[in-house]
């Protein structure tokens, strides 16, 4: 009799276990065909938008110059602080504003002194008692002391006693400091104006041909985290292309006027902005979620009665935002996938949601 190997007919089952497992998962996983949804193409208007990044800035910087060199006596700010419209800045050292004054009071206590004696100069000429160029005389001193008093104003005028701000801003640069000699070619200061702001764009060079003066726009500031939004136009578009700080790539700057006044801005915040694009009629739109992107060549995936699905390219015209107008590929009825992922492949079978 043949003696059983036991540990043979053990290896033989655990082998057919595994062959039932595996033909088992591989069925399951035929059958487990995932779900999509899916979206049938329609014509209709289409409207895209851009978003942009920029930054506050003024369009008016306030320079505070002074007519003499005079010696800045105490500086009340500092650079970076804000001011308000009157509000004092500096003072200056008040040594040669009191010389002028001075001399002014002497040259119209002379003038007055020369009047009283024109007025017995003249009476006298009329009895014979003065000669007629000892009155000439004396009128043309009291004008040469009108003339003296003139230029006595005029200096006064230009030697001033404070600076007061001009207008409500930030101090954006500061030269003068206490007992430094004013240079009357240089700014003692310059004042943002902060009631005079715009919004500066980066718009990308394939964008440029989608905005256009006046166009209107959603401005997000950074400083509200983005979740409030202001209403703006666009002012101006530059006519030089420039090279990003941020993105290093070419950039049109565009510069937008809000239509209100947004608060707690100041030059240099960055604001987000949203231009949307003028709608255009007649034309397919889909979501971008329905793109996949291989070497350059857009595709996406149409879906066959059956269930069946082809890859087909397709063109787009240059479009930004959530949804994009297809150009070329598509046609009114057809049903494509809405979020395909790399894993499908032309031929598959789909589960439609």
């Amino acid at each position: 009799m043949k003696r059983i190997d036991y540990k043979l007919i053990v290896g033989v089952l655990l082998i057919m276990v595994m062959v039932i497992f595996s033909l088992g998962s591989f069925k399951g996983k035929k059958n487990n065909v995932q779900l999509y949804k899916t979206m049938k193409i329609t014509q209709n208007g289409g409207k895209g938008y851009i978003e942009v990044n920029g930054n506050v800035e003024v369009n008016d910087t306030k320079k505070v110059f002074v007519d003499k060199k005079l010696k800045v006596k105490e500086v009340f700010v500092q650079q970076g602080d804000y001011v308000e419209k009157g509000q004092l800045l500096m003072t200056f050292d008040e040594t040669e504003r009191n010389n002028i004054l001075r001399k002014l009071e002497r040259e119209r206590l002379n003038l007055q002194r020369l009047k009283r004696n024109y007025k017995v100069e003249k009476e006298l000429n009329k009895i014979g008692g003065s000669s007629l160029n000892s009155v000439e005389e004396l009128k043309e001193n009291m004008r040469q002391s009108e003339i003296n008093i003139e230029e006595y104003m005029e200096d006064l005028a230009k030697t001033a006693e404070k600076v007061i701000s001009p207008v409500s801003g930030t101090i954006a640069t500061l030269t003068a400091q206490e007992n430094y000699l004013v240079d009357t070619d240089s700014p003692l200061m310059e004042i943002a104006d902060l009631s005079d702001v715009k919004i500066v764009l980066e718009v990308p060079e394939y964008d440029v041909r989608n905005i256009y003066l006046g166009q209107k726009l959603i401005l997000k500031p950074e400083v509200f985290e983005r979740k409030k939004e202001f209403t703006g136009k666009i002012t101006k578009i530059s006519k030089i292309s420039e090279i990003s700080k941020t993105t290093s790539e070419n950039i049109l700057k565009v510069e937008v006027k809000p239509d209100e006044v947004i608060p707690y801005i100041i030059p240099g915040f960055k604001v987000t902005a949203v231009i949307y694009l003028d709608k255009k009629e007649n034309v397919i739109t889909i979501p971008k979620t329905a793109i996949l992107e291989e070497n350059k060549v857009y595709n996406v995936f149409v879906v066959n009665t059956d269930g069946k699905i082809n890859k087909r390219v397709i063109t787009l015209t240059n479009m930004s935002g959530d949804d994009v107008v297809v150009k070329s590929g598509l046609k009114v009825g057809d049903s494509i996938v809405v979020k395909p992922d790399f894993t499908l492949k032309d031929g598959d079978k789909i589960k439609i949601k």
